[in-house]
C-alpha cells in the first residue's frame, strides 16, 4: 500500500475534487482494502494485478464515498492504472454539508 499510496491519493482526489467536494478528501491506510491480487504470467512472472477498495474521508475520518481501483504492478518498479470505478457517494453529516458541490 505504501508503494501505491501516492497513486491512490491522486486518482481519488482527482475524482472527488471538484466534482463532488469543495475540498480534497483524505485517504487513511486503514480505509484501504485489498479485494484481489494475482500474478498475471504464472508463477515465474513478476507482473501483478491488484484490486483495492478505498473510502476517502473528510474531517476526522467521515467517509465520503467508496471506490474500487485496479493497478498493474511490474518490476522496475512501475505501476499502471487499469481501472477506477466509483461505487458510492455517502451523505455527509449536517456540519459537513457545506463542503458538498
Amino acid at each position: 500500500m505504501l508503494f501505491l499510496s501516492n497513486n491512490i491519493y491522486e486518482v481519488v482526489r482527482d475524482y472527488y475534487y471538484p466534482r463532488i467536494l469543495k475540498l480534497k478528501p483524505e485517504i487513511k491506510p486503514w480505509h484501504i482494502s485489498v479485494i484481489d491480487s494475482e500474478r498475471l504470467n504464472g508463477f515465474r512472472g513478476f507482473i501483478f494485478q491488484m484490486t483495492i477498495e478505498v473510502e476517502p474521508s473528510l474531517g476526522h475520518g467521515v467517509p465520503v464515498g467508496k471506490d474500487r481501483i485496479t493497478y498493474q504492478i511490474s518490476v522496475g518498479p512501475s505501476e499502471k492504472l487499469v481501472n477506477h470505478t466509483h461505487l458510492a457517494t455517502y451523505k455527509l453529516p449536517e456540519d459537513l454539508q457545506e463542503w458538498m458541490q
